[in-house]
């Protein structure tokens, strides 16, 4: 390749004198002897060179990789998995009995406070029922006082006296009934929150199957996963975990609030629940998020990327080391090392045992080498790299 790269610069050099009419040929001829026979020199000298590299070599020639730099670092495994947010103050709010709704006292969007009239159902006839029950019941106390005063005079008896108590007893527990009745007509808000949409309209039938409207509380939301059994003695209260928010381009760092205690034997995952604080209402209900927990930690090992470990027949894992001779570190092999493998996450795989920090492990080319073969490093990288 050399000796033709020559023959190319004087072929054009040659090209670029013939081009000149003021030259003679004979003296062009000369020339390009002259330069022939340099040529053919520095070919020799060329292979002379070659010679002495391989014999250095072991008569092998050097290989040419790359070479990542082992090093001591933290090193996490996280559980993925997804979730759905939920808000603990989310509920559609229906009628306890049936009726026209004659009133709708709030828009939607409007915040309203624990107890606030919502809606209002036609309670006329509960009304007049109550009336009639009211005066009923103040003529039953008026014979009843009476038979009460004969009674404690010892005039009359018993039996009248007790007609009379227990008919006031009676229209006292028929009003109270009927003013629970009443009281089902007019529905108030069960706790602080926004109307976030009304589904009914005035004159229409309400009835405790068919929702009226929906009544949200966001300042408290959760969010529910699923995380495998797999997983059971791993994952607890208080696991470190990170909430990606796609949608929101949004990361919340937190930890796990609670954990089921039942194995959902339809898809063998359980319950964890993260609760998080939304004062600004940011987080709605049934937002997904990509959901990663951490299951599994250490402060000081080494991992290493995944691509360097390779498995030989056997399946077992092993990486090429490179090696230096002890008189000149010029002078490389790669060694096959044998690893004893952890975790894997991302990319990255944990080292238990057979390599140390420091170590030069072979990346590039580690595919096309075999154990003792001489390399040569063209580029180191390390995890700061």
């Amino acid at each position: 390749m050399n000796r033709l790269l020559i023959i190319t610069v004087v072929s054009a050099f040659l090209y670029a004198c013939d081009s000149s009419t003021d030259i003679p040929e004979d003296k062009l001829e000369a020339r390009q002897t002259e330069l022939t026979q340099q040529i053919d020199s520095l070919t020799e000298l060329l292979k002379d060179v070659e010679r002495d590299l391989l014999a250095q070599s072991g008569g092998k020639s050097k290989t040419p990789v790359t070479a990542f730099k082992s090093s001591v670092g933290k090193f996490e495994h996280y559980v993925e998995i997804y979730g759905t947010l939920e808000a603990d103050k989310n509920a559609q709010i229906t009628a306890e009995t049936q009726g026209t709704i004659s009133s709708i006292r709030v828009n939607e969007g409007q915040y309203v406070k624990k107890g606030t009239l919502l809606v209002e159902l036609d309670g006329s006839i509960i009304q007049n029922n109550i009336k009639e029950a009211e005066t009923q019941l103040r003529f039953a106390k008026t014979v009843f006082d009476k038979q009460k005063r004969l009674w404690d005079q010892k005039i009359g008896s018993e039996l009248q006296y007790l007609e009379s108590k227990n008919n006031v007893e009676n229209l006292e527990s028929r009003l109270e009934t009927l003013r629970a009745q009443f009281k089902q007509t007019r529905i108030t808000a069960p706790f602080d929150g926004k109307v976030d949409e009304i589904f009914v309209k005035i004159g229409q039938l309400a009835s405790p199957q068919a929702p009226m409207l929906r009544l949200v509380n966001l300042k408290e939301v959760y969010l529910n996963a699923d995380v495998s059994e797999r997983y059971v003695t791993k994952i607890r209260e208080g696991s470190k975990a990170r909430l990606e928010f796609p949608s929101l381009d949004e990361i919340v760092y937190t930890t796990v609030n609670q954990t089921g205690n039942i194995i959902n034997p339809n898809n063998r995952t359980f319950r964890v629940v993260f609760r998080l604080e939304n004062a600004n209402e940011y987080f709605k209900p049934n937002l997904m998020a990509n959901v990663y927990i951490l299951d599994y930690a250490q402060d000081s090992t080494i991992s290493i990327p995944n691509r360097l470990i390779q498995q030989n027949a056997e399946g077992k894992d092993f990486v090429y080391v490179i090696q230096f001779s002890e008189d000149e570190e010029m002078i490389s092999k790669a060694k096959q090392r044998f690893v004893t493998t952890g975790m894997t996450y991302q990319g990255r795989t944990e080292i238990i045992e057979g390599i140390t920090a420091n170590e030069l492990i072979v990346d590039k080319g580690s595919r096309s080498i075999k154990s003792g073969q001489s390399v040569r490093i063209t580029e180191e990288i390390s995890d700061n790299d």
